[in-house]
């Protein structure tokens, strides 16, 4: 097929996703025919390698020329946020009280980064509420700079009047050349506490997006491609890879909207609940009518609720690479939602560590920590304690038993921190174990996988666990959990599209009667009447035994194992501009625009005035983000209230949403 495509002059596109553990790469004609697919193992420490191990496989034989496209999804936000990863912060808040810090998870997502509450923000009506106090904010970034990476900069209504935010951004880029996040950027919506989490996460997030697409820059000047590069959004559409670095948290479900995108294409069913499961996550979005739903309320992920705009795609902590533990409190084994590297892989690329877990096994007993491994997962930042420090300098040199580590307890909390940061990775058994031990994966060797369950088999059966007899059995338990889980989280996101409200009772009997043994008294048959797509590489592994527990149809379609790269491509460029209009006396109204208020006579001029800027920026926006040709969509939402004779104007919402595809030179 590939000697062929020299003899064309239509130009291709190429997609590309790099995910937890595998990127994938695509390559389509001009009609979107898949012309060939590869993977290559994600390269965490070194991004580019697994980046042009798959891309060099798609390209064989093809001339840099006749690139003309280059689309990017990726998993790297999702999966930093469900695993609480991300670089070091200072977050202002202007204008903020206590209780509104307490809102919306934002104290917790700020763990122990810098936060500074200084006077300013503004009113509803986009008047300043109090002066901004910006000595209070110099003499902060001045204290934590040397601590953070990123800034990230939230003031209440800033959506209203950016004015405080924009002052503050100014005088971080005067004062240091770190990034900076502000909150009236990324959501146009009223909620301070959420506005101020989603830029945190922003901000947390910069740096690892911008290394990824730093990667792909350089991998395409390397290949001699000059094709734009674009970034899939949580939303499926498409922007430049230039706002991808600027607006990292727009890339949050990237990877899983790029997914449901391809899948839909692919299989072209009008309804189907698609359900992608990669090394981390398990994301699943429900079609009806030949549309995702859109989450209008913002995406959550890792438990935190963004204002990002993404496809409703509900996120599980189960993947292939999820790590399986002995609880030894419910005396049975766990799943996820931590991802680690699977044996079977950390051998086949150190073997020494088969000669550590054959140690370990002639030692009398297993411990917690048996058949666990640490290793470098990233270069470290500057700011490591010295304890943090020293725990790398042991794990960079190669991976490191933590039953060996774990003699010096001091180190505990030193690891936990690097692994948070995603500046080391754990390696342990997984589902991915399981199915080398079982033989159904045969990716890597299976010598580390068994000896991995022997190590867990044996640490269950001392512990008054289930009684495994062989690494067989064990595995058989494993891969049977993972299943019955997938099918809980099918029935979780079909009650939740159907806007049902599921309990924790109800949903501890659905549970427990997807795993209904042989002394249940009672369970339920619970049952899912759309077809079921499961992308993703452990797909195969566990899907045919969820369908069969939800008595649904399972779909099988070609290139579903690279849905979200194909996803990558055939996506279209989308760029709202909202613009909201609120009365200022009489007749007339003022118009909020994104650089401050303006009064008008009556809403018609008020109305006229927000379309014809709401156009301007959305198109701006939608050629910022790689487009080149636009339509433009226009949607007025007035909030008019009779009272008698009378008609009360509250607010005008005016939204212009400018479509197009990617401009290819």
């Amino acid at each position: 097929m590939i000697g062929k495509l020299l003899e064309k002059t239509v130009g291709f596109q190429l997609g590309l996703d790099t995910g937890g553990t595998y990127t994938d790469a695509v390559l389509v004609d001009d009609n979107f025919v898949v012309l060939h697919s590869a993977k290559s193992l994600t390269t965490h420490r070194d991004l580019i390698q697994g980046l042009r191990g798959a891309v060099d496989q798609v390209l064989d034989n093809v001339e840099a020329q006749h690139i003309e496209l280059v689309c990017l999804s990726t998993t790297l936000a999702t999966n930093a946020l469900v695993e609480g990863r991300g670089r070091k912060v200072a977050l202002v808040l202007i204008g903020f009280t206590e209780q509104q810090v307490q809102r919306a998870g934002l104290a917790d997502a700020l763990a122990s980064d810098p936060m500074v509450r200084v006077a300013g923000g503004h009113k509803a009506s986009g008047l300043a509420n109090q002066p901004l106090d910006m000595r209070a904010v110099r003499t902060f970034i001045e204290t934590v700079d040397a601590q953070v990476d990123a800034y990230a900069v939230s003031a209440v209504f800033a959506v209203r009047n950016p004015e405080h935010e924009i002052e503050v951004q100014k005088l971080i880029k005067s004062l240091t050349a770190k990034p900076v996040t502000c909150g009236h950027h990324l959501s146009s919506g009223l909620d301070a506490p959420r506005r101020a989490l989603t830029a945190l996460l922003n901000a947390r997030l910069i740096p690892m997006i911008g290394a990824l697409l730093e990667a792909a820059r350089l991998l395409l000047l390397e290949r001699e491609i000059k094709a734009p590069l674009m970034v899939v959004k949580g939303d499926g559409s498409l922007i430049s890879d230039s706002m991808a670095r600027r607006y990292p948290v727009e890339t949050i479900l990237s990877g899983p909207a790029a997914s449901v995108v391809g899948a839909q294409f692919l299989c072209g069913r009008d309804d189907l609940l698609i359900s992608d499961m990669g090394g981390t996550t398990t994301d699943v979005a429900v079609i009806r009518n030949g549309k995702p739903k859109l989450n209008a309320e913002g995406a959550t992920v890792g438990g935190w609720r963004t204002m990002v705009r993404a496809i409703d795609v509900n996120t599980y902590g189960l993947g292939g690479d999820s790590a399986v533990v002995y609880d030894r409190e419910q005396r049975h084994l766990r799943l996820g939602p931590q991802r680690v590297m699977p044996l079977s892989l950390l051998a086949h690329q150190h073997p020494q560590c088969i000669d550590v877990l054959n140690a370990q096994l002639e030692l009398p007993l297993s411990t917690t920590h048996s058949a666990q491994f640490v290793l470098a997962h990233s270069a470290p930042p500057t700011d490591l304690t010295f304890q943090q420090k020293e725990l790398f300098e042991v794990v960079s040199a190669g991976p490191v038993a933590v039953q060996t580590l774990f003699k010096d307890q001091t180190l505990e909390r030193a690891l936990h921190r690097l692994v948070q940061r995603g500046i080391v990775l754990r390696a342990g058994f997984t589902p991915t174990d399981a199915c080398h031990v079982l033989g159904t994966q045969t990716t890597w060797g299976a010598t580390a996988a068994r000896l991995g369950a022997r190590l867990l088999l044996r640490y269950c059966n001392d512990n008054l666990g289930e009684n495994y007899s062989t690494e067989e059995q064990l595995a058989e338990s494993v891969c049977r959990r993972t299943s019955e889980l997938t099918a809980l989280a099918l029935v979780d996101a079909v009650t939740a599209a159907e806007g049902l409200s599921v309990n924790a009772p109800q949903k501890e009997l659905i549970e427990r009667s997807l795993s209904v043994g042989g002394n249940a008294l009672f369970s339920l048959i619970p049952r899912v009447h759309i077809p079921v797509l499961g992308l993703g590489a452990p797909a195969s592994s566990y899907y045919p035994q969820a369908a069969n527990l939800l008595g649904c149809e399972l779909q099988h379609v070609d290139h579903a194992h690279v849905a979200n790269a194909l996803g990558a491509v055939v996506g279209s460029i989308r760029q709202e501009q909202l613009i909201l209009i609120s009365p200022a006396g009489g007749k007339r109204v003022s118009v909020l625009f994104p650089d401050g208020p303006v009064d008008f006579d009556d809403l018609q001029q008020g109305f006229e005035a927000a379309k014809v800027r709401a156009e301007e920026l959305a198109t701006e926006k939608a050629q910022l983000s790689g487009a080149n040709e636009v339509v433009l969509e226009l949607d007025r939402v007035d909030k008019i209230v009779k009272q008698g004779d009378d008609e009360i104007f509250f607010e005008s919402r005016v939204t212009v949403t400018a479509i197009g595809r990617p401009a290819i030179p």
